[in-house]
This record gives C-alpha cells, structure tokens and sequence, in this order.
C-alpha cells in the first residue's frame, strides 16, 4: 500500500500547486483523474475509470482488481471504493471469474497485510467442500469465523489469536455436525503474569474421532496422523538463578496410543551458580504418573498404572583452556525413587557418571576422553516418559544417553570423536577404544543400538545440486548399520528429487525401529507441475504410501489434483485382540485409505494452497 500511499500524497500535493493561485478562494481543491489505476502490491493492479480527491482521502468510481496480466481469469468489481492511509474500502464488491459474476462479497477492506478473500471450494475424500472465512482484526488481535459444509454435513471453524509481543494466546475450535456432533478446541497460551512469572496453557480436546480422521487436516491444522492431543497446564517462576515449576501434562488419545503412554503431575526446582569457575547445577523433580493405556492392549513390555518418582540430579562442568589443547570435565550425581502403588513396591537406583574430554588442532575438532558410570542393575525400574536418543557422534559421548529420567548413563568408555566443517562437507564421526554397558538384562529391543562394536557417524554435504546425507551408527561386530537414516537429494531450479532410507529408533516410537524407503520428488514445467511421495516398508514389503498430483496453472488461476493412497491414519475403536501393537503405534492401518483431492487457487485473492513441499514432506493430509 506505500504506492497507494505516494499516489494520494501526489494528487493532494498537485491539487494545491495547480489551483492555488489561479482559483478564487471559494474554489475546491480537489482533483480528478480519468482512466487510472494503482499498484496495491507486487502481484495485485487496481483500475478505475474515475478518482477524485477529497482531504486525505480517495474516492474511486468503476472499480477493478486483479492480478491477471494476460487476461480477466478473475477480477474483483465494484462501482465505488475509497482509500484513507493505508486501507482500502471496497463497497458492493462482486468477484467475476472469466467476466462470470459467481459472488457478492459487499464490502472488502485490504491494507498492505491482509489479502481477500472468497468462498474455498474443493473435492476431497469423494466429497465437495465449501467453507468462507470472516476475518476482523486489530493491532494485537485476529478472528477468524469459518462456516464449512463437508461431507453432507454442516460446521463451524473458529481461530483467535493475540499477541502484544509479552503475551500470546491462541484459540481454535471446530465443530461438524455429524452422527457424533463432533467438537475439538485447542488452546496454546503463555502469559506472563510478571517479569519473572508465566503460566502456560496447551491444551486440547474433542468429542467424535472423525474429526481428525476427515476433517481436522483442513480446518483446524490440526495433524491427521496425529497419536494425541497434548493437555497441559503450568506455572512457572524464574529469578535470578532459580527456577520453580509446577505442571500438568496428558495426552488424549485417539483411537490408538503413544508407546510411552502415561499422564504427569510434577514439580520441578533448579538452581544454577558458579563456584571458582565450575558450573553447578541442581534439578529436582517429583511426579506423579497414571497409565492411559487400554487394558485390552497387549503390550511387549511393562506397563506400571500409577507410580510416584522422586529425582534429583547434580551436574558440574569446567572447562580449561591450554596453547594446543583444552580439557573439560563433568560430572554428574542421580538418584531415583520409585513407589509403586499397586504393588507398594519402593524401588530406587543410585548414580555416578563423570565424562573427560581433550580436545586437540586448532580448532579443537579432534576429542579423546572417557566416560565412567556406577553399574547398577535398572531393568526393574518403570520406563514411564523416557526413550533413547537416536544414535549419532554426538549421543555416543553423552552423559545423558537418554530424554526423560528413567535410565542412567551406563556406560564404560574410552572414545574417540573427530569433526570436519568445509565449504562442502560437515561431518563426523566416534568410535570407542574400550567399551563396556550394562543393559544386558534389558528386555526391550533397544539395547541392541549398545555393545555391538558400533562406529557412529553423520554426514552433509553442501554441493550445488546433488547432495547427500547420514547419521547413525555401522556394528563391526555385526557388519551390519544397526541404526541409520541415509539418503541423497538432487535440487536445480525446476527439479527437487531425494531417495531416504531411515532404520532407527524414532524418539515418539521408543520401542521399535522404523525400517522404509521415503522418495519425494517435485518437477517444474513451463505451465505445470508435477510431484509424487512415496514410503515403502521394508518389513512389511508394501507401499504404506503413495501421492501423486500435478498443478497447473495459468496467469493467475492454480489448479491442483492429488491423490493419495495410504495406510497411515488414525485407528477408531481398534479390536486389540486382531491389530497387532506395532500396526497401533505407526498407524499403519490393515485397511488403505484412498483420498483425492481437486483444489483451486485465484493467485494473489486466495492464497489457499498448501504448498507443495509441505505435501511431499509431511503428505497430503499432513
């Protein structure tokens, strides 16, 4: 709008210039222009067959905007439209498609942020979608109102968000009235109560699974393929060098489960200083856990309803600094406790690990150290909110080989770590000299990523247009990778193809490696694309996915046809006795799920499709 801007600075300034002094002072000093037009944006024209000035405002007669260059694919019409600052008004507003009036929008109002909008038309799942949102705004503050038909059925979507820049709260809510009059509303929050205290709202919820299976995806961005919906509500204080927090987490789930499955009320308390230059840290935490898991569900490992921990961790880390090298040391101090409260069982575990780096070269790139840790037997101890982290250069030399609390270091080590940085490769690599763990009473198919002689890696290269990549971790003992996420990728300026093989332990999925091939690939033409995805289980030897679609587009009118066939969606009401538990936690779902998908787009009036390497990333329907 900053040429709107200068357009009605120029006519107001000429008005008074030209008519000053050869006008009475009785004469108005307003101008009028025939036959012009205004540049609103980059891609956005405005023609007018008539303007007249008033103060600092404009008024248009005949109006037209489009950003059609060839020709009138769509323009929005009016017979009057005014300019005051930065806003445009346009009154009586119809959108024409090829010269066709298809829709009466009224008034229309656009600053330089905003861009309009009409009704959303599409095909998708077999069925037609119609939905328009009314947008009001403030300087802080968005709603947004979206009356929807789908699927035979009528809903409404809400969106409201604020945000002062210190304050931020985000509401969204859709509602389908179907056969379960199905309702979800998600809220994420934080408000900072003072300079040092802030509460923290993230919750969700809904009634009807359906709408995450059919609708959620489109109306409320809201994960089709999602495990949960995440519950959780805090508040935290943070002073000088202290912080104090006490929260409330659950994950509702839908239609399946997370492996790692238990709701969390916990308080936390942390310190941190500085004692003749190490740096010291205490955390402690006590939190209580209640399983969310059916009791149908089989489950390959044990699952404890409700259990009481009490943690407390003591780090210290100094570095020292020398002319060729450099010298770090840490430590660190657990202790555990457990109660059970089926059994009244009382269990705890007690820890030491401390780990001691030199680092060499100019660069200090080149590590040689050791880790040691107290061995003590943890396999009896609840896995409540931990998994292992995915095998990388870095996790080998952690003390902290775990997210969550529930297992310690374990480990016995003399390592070597070694990193590259170049103009076209970033790489590195560790391996151990002498290594000894104790997770052999381990039940859990996890500890065979430890103990097997592993050489752990990761790799990046930074070509022009073919690059490749890896990380994880190749067993000498096994001559086998046995953890891996691998693959290349090919960019130019039409083209974008990558092949990936991942064999890990994802940290959602704690307790199974995921073992596919994913191909994504997007090919520019002169007036069309085409682009496809498609993932491909090797255990199960079948295509859990397949997309394929192709937009084209001409002047300013996209069109889009997708298809997906897939098997990842959510399950609803599942027979645990006939879908195994593995088939639960990936969603990999016995039946194949076809969707299609017909969209278009006005360029520059709609904005509403999703770009295409979001779709060949995440999928079709997210």
């Amino acid at each position: 709008m900053k040429k709107v801007n200068n357009i009605l600075f120029g006519l107001i300034f000429f008005s008074t210039l030209s008519f000053s002094e050869e006008c009475e002072d009785t004469a108005q000093p307003d101008v009028k222009i025939e036959d012009g037009d205004i540049e609103i944006s980059k891609n956005i024209n405005l023609t007018f067959k008539e303007a007249i000035s008033n103060e600092d405002e404009l008024e248009l007669k005949n109006v037209k905007v489009t950003s059609c260059k060839d020709s009138s694919v769509w323009a929005l019409t009016a017979e009057n439209a005014q300019i005051d600052g930065n806003n445009l008004t346009i009154q009586n507003t119809k959108l024409r498609v090829f010269d066709v009036p298809i829709f009466w929008l009224g008034e229309v109002s656009l600053n330089e942020d905003d861009s309009f909008n009409i009704p959303n038309l599409g095909v998708t799942d077999s069925n037609l979608d119609i939905s328009y949102k009314f947008k009001t705004k403030s300087e802080n503050s968005q709603f947004v109102l979206e009356p929807i038909y789908t699927n035979s059925s009528f809903g409404l979507s809400m969106n409201y968000g604020y945000d002062d820049g210190r304050n931020n709260f985000n509401f969204k809510s859709l509602a389908i009235d179907d056969e379960n009059s199905s309702w979800v509303y998600d809220i994420d929050s934080v408000i900072n109560l003072s300079d040092f205290v802030s509460f923290t709202l993230d919750y969700s919820d809904l009634s009807g699974n359906s709408l995450i299976q059919n609708y959620g995806y489109r109306y409320l961005d809201i994960n089709r393929r999602s495990l949960d919906l995440k519950q959780s509500v805090g508040l935290a204080v943070t002073k000088n060098n202290r912080s104090f927090s006490i929260f409330s987490d659950n994950f509702l789930n839908i239609g399946a489960l997370r492996p790692v499955s238990h709701s969390k009320d916990f308080i936390t308390y942390d310190r941190f200083f500085t004692y003749s230059g190490w740096e010291i840290e205490l955390n402690s935490e006590f939190a209580k856990f209640k399983n969310n898991t059916s009791q149908d569900l089989a489950m390959p490992y044990q699952i404890f309803d409700e259990v009481e921990r009490y943690s407390r961790d003591i780090n210290l880390y100094k570095k020292f600094e020398f002319n060729s090298f450099s010298y770090s040391s840490k430590f660190l101090v657990s202790t555990r406790e457990y109660k059970v409260i089926s059994s009244d069982d009382d269990l705890e575990s007690n820890n030491f690990a401390t780990q001691q780096v030199f680092s060499f070269q100019s660069d200090k790139s080149l590590k040689l150290g050791f880790i040691w840790s107290s061995f003590s037997d943890e396999s009896n101890l609840p896995i409540i909110d931990s998994y292992p982290l995915n095998p990388s250069p870095e996790s080998n030399i952690s003390l902290n080989p775990w997210v969550g609390k529930d297992r310690a270091t374990n480990s016995r080590k003399i390592f070597l770590f070694k990193s590259w940085k170049g103009k076209n490769l970033d790489f590195s690599v560790s391996t151990n000299l002498y290594e000894k763990y104790n997770f052999a009473q381990e039940s859990m198919i996890f500890k065979k990523f430890y103990d097997k002689k592993p050489i752990f890696f990761s790799l990046n290269t930074k070509n022009k247009h073919l690059n490749f990549f890896a990380m994880g971790n190749y067993s000498t003992e096994k001559s086998d990778f046995m953890g891996l996420m691998a693959g290349a990728r090919y960019t130019d300026d039409k083209t974008s193809l990558s092949l990936q093989k991942t064999n890990l332990i994802p940290s959602s999925f704690p307790l199974m490696p995921l073992d596919n091939y994913v191909l994504k690939f997007k090919r520019d033409f002169d007036s069309f694309k085409v682009f496809s995805r498609a993932q491909y289980s090797r255990d199960e030897k079948t295509m859990n996915e397949n997309i394929l679609g192709l937009e084209w587009e001409y002047d300013c009118l996209r069109l889009r046809l997708s298809m997906e066939r897939a098997r990842f969606f959510p399950f609803v009401d599942p027979d645990y006795a006939e879908v195994s538990y593995y088939d639960l936690i990936y969603l990999t779902n016995p039946k194949v799920k076809n969707n299609l998908s017909f969209e278009f787009e006005l360029i520059g009036l709609t904005n509403i499709l999703t770009p295409i390497d979001n779709i060949i990333n995440n999928g079709l329907f997210n």
